[in-house]
């Protein structure tokens, strides 16, 4: 009886310890297992989202890239058509093998479109015939025609093509910017989905791009008919579009697959893109890894005396993990490597606190250089600037870093290995710290150097057309003996000062004529008959004030106009008297002295009294009445009104 009584206490001891070892185990392998998932879970997701964050930066760039690469091929479709109309669609051959011809050089383009102005199609590269096909309805023509020069359109479904596509759609115009018709790039809907779901490494990812304003330009997976306009309502992404980026999970009304998403706006493109990955895929080792901690801490209670040895072959297994996930890691950089080595942009890092600069390959071939050739540090760069860019670079660089700018954007010129300048266009954007400092600075290079190259011979172009036009409308103006206004552009001014002149202003018109300018010819031949008119010219110049105009008519005839006159009182006689008299000095020519008179008629009129031919006509008739009268001389006739002291005939 006692050993009984005294060994059930004892039993119940010891299972009240077993109990509670078992109790505190379990407690303890919950808990740790618990905190270990949630870690693991927080961990996971922080991964995935910073990943996926990354990758829609990749995406983000490479649509800002291939936008730009398409902008530049329309630019050069539009220069092809500058000067000249459009060809109609029977003989367009040509020019349709000439876009096929720059459609090669543009990777991800599917085709080329021009339309006139109606909106009706002109030829296509993807098409010899296109019978009577009409975009006049359509969002990008119509864009175009209200003045628009770049359009990206949303999602369409084509009528010819028979599948999902967008447009990037120029207005042509004619040289006073009359509309002329649209030139468009049909660009196949999965061009940027194939992309991204390259460097994401899943067939389920999905993407979309839309503009600011909510319409669907890309999407994958795509959908069953054109998407709607605008935001979906209670859009997470239309709710945020204040801020640069963010993530979010989503069930996908396209295929009801919940997927996180990360969203980035691209400025000034005005887009957003959305890029996704589906929760199963992206949280599928993290399940693996919990149904495993539990298996390994249930193990655990139930084998309290092997529980060393399940922590290790966890802690084994949980190895095996970090390193799958490692491999992981690794796949996906050197997918991402893959990815920045098929676009023919130069990419860089550079690191702010080392000033150290990781390098891509393509962008030491912008400088002609080999992988090798250039290092990691940040000086390279700068030392190749063209000494008048790299002000310019360097105050972006600062701008940006001190937040007064978005991002860094330049042109510039850098040494190439052969000793030229090429012209890149740089892009990049920092990352900043809690504190606010900058941490780093990330960005691409694109060689524009042909663009370039390009503008600088249009505006070349420019100049020398308008030199020529100068050089015309001179050469129909004036006098190509004396470089006198001729008489074409003495009687444009003639009527410009009349219309413009107030009523009852005076003005004056002489006809001047050389007395004995034949005999100078005939004794002392052509030659010296020129030279003397040129003294003569230079002469009346001398005697000009300020507004008097004095033009060529013709042999040795030549007209003074006085835009504000009043006979005698202001002077327009002494002014003729001035002239006949400084025209009449003596002067040498080819060694020999030489002297002619000269003969005026002048004739004064009120605006209002006369018109110009009439005014021409009196002086015309003074000058006869000066030559016939004694020559030399100036005959005054007219003014406009019988009262004023220079009216009838004077002589001098």
């Amino acid at each position: 009886m006692f050993g009984r009584e005294s060994q059930d206490p004892l039993t119940a001891n010891i299972r009240s310890l077993v109990a509670a070892l078992v109790g505190s185990a379990v407690a303890v392998t919950i808990i740790a297992v618990s905190a270990t998932i949630i870690i693991d879970h927080r961990t996971t997701r922080l991964h995935a989202e910073r990943e996926l964050d990354q990758r829609t930066i990749l995406v983000a760039e490479h649509v800002r890239a291939v936008i730009r690469t398409d902008v530049m091929l329309l630019g050069r479709v539009a220069d092809h058509f500058a000067g000249r109309p459009l060809p109609t669609p029977e003989a367009a051959d040509a020019d349709r093998e000439a876009l096929r011809a720059m459609l090669r050089d543009a990777d991800g383009v599917d085709s080329l479109w021009v339309y006139d102005e109606r909106g009706d199609a002109v030829f296509s590269t993807a098409e010899e015939r296109l019978g009577r096909l009409s975009v006049a309805d359509r969002e990008y023509f119509q864009a175009a025609r209200a003045g628009e020069r770049l359009f990206l359109s949303p999602l369409i479904w084509g009528r010819v093509t028979g599948g999902f596509f967008f447009v990037v759609s120029r207005r042509l115009e004619d040289p006073s910017g009359t509309f002329r018709g649209i030139v468009v790039a049909g660009v196949p809907a999965d061009r940027f989905a194939d992309f991204y779901r390259r460097i994401a490494g899943d067939e389920n990812a999905s993407v979309a791009i839309r503009k600011l304003n909510g319409d669907v330009v890309v999407r994958a997976p795509l959908p069953a008919a054109e998407p709607p306009k605008g935001w979906p309502e209670g859009s997470y992404v239309h709710e945020r579009l204040t801020e640069e980026a963010g993530v979010y999970e989503h069930v996908s009304p396209i295929d009801g697959v919940a997927r996180l998403y990360a969203f980035r706006r691209l400025d000034p493109e005005g887009l957003v893109v959305i890029a996704g990955r589906p929760l199963d895929a992206l949280f599928a080792p993290w399940w693996s890894r919990t149904l495993l901690v539990w298996a390994v801490g249930g193990g655990g209670v139930a084998l309290s005396l092997a529980l060393s040895v399940l922590v290790l072959r966890a802690a084994r297994r949980e190895a095996d993990a970090l390193r799958d996930a490692l491999r992981a890691v690794r796949e996906s950089e050197e997918r991402f490597d893959m990815a920045v080595a098929a676009t023919a942009d130069g990419i860089w890092d550079w690191d702010l606190r080392t000033n150290k600069v990781r390098r891509t390959a393509r962008m030491k071939a912008l400088y002609g250089l080999a992988d090798h050739e250039m290092g990691d540090d940040s000086r390279e760069f700068w030392d190749l600037l063209h000494p008048d860019d790299g002000p310019v670079l360097r105050a972006a660089v600062q701008a940006h870093l001190e937040r007064r700018s978005e991002q860094v954007e330049a042109e510039c010129r850098v040494r190439h290995k052969d000793g030229s300048w090429r012209w890149l266009f740089v892009r990049g954007r920092a990352q900043f710290g809690a504190d606010g400092e900058p941490l780093r600075m990330v960005g691409m290079m694109t060689d524009v150097t042909e663009r370039r190259e390009r503008e600088l011979l249009v505006q070349a172009a420019h100049r020398a057309a308008e030199a020529e036009k100068d050089r015309a409308r001179y050469a129909a103006n004036h006098d190509p003996l004396t470089g006198l206004p001729n008489r074409a552009y003495l009687t444009e001014r003639l009527t410009a000062l009349t219309g413009a002149a107030a009523d009852g202003a005076r003005q004056a018109v002489m006809l001047l004529d050389l007395d004995d300018f034949k005999a100078v010819n005939d004794t002392l031949g052509h030659p010296a008959g020129d030279e003397l008119l040129r003294i003569v010219a230079g002469r009346l110049r001398s005697c000009l004030r300020d507004g008097d105009f004095v033009a060529r008519l013709g042999g040795d005839e030549f007209a003074v106009l006085v835009p504000s006159a009043c006979g005698t009182a202001c002077g327009t006689l002494a002014l003729a008297e001035r002239i006949v008299a400084t025209v009449g000095q003596s002067a040498v020519i080819a060694g020999r002295p030489v002297r002619v008179g000269c003969s005026a008629g002048v004739s004064v009129w009120a605006a209002a009294a006369l018109e110009p031919e009439e005014a021409i006509r009196q002086a015309d008739v003074a000058l006869y009445e000066a030559k016939r009268t004694g020559k030399n001389r100036v005959v005054l006739q007219g003014c406009g009104d019988a009262s004023h002291p220079a009216c009838g005939s004077g002589a001098a």
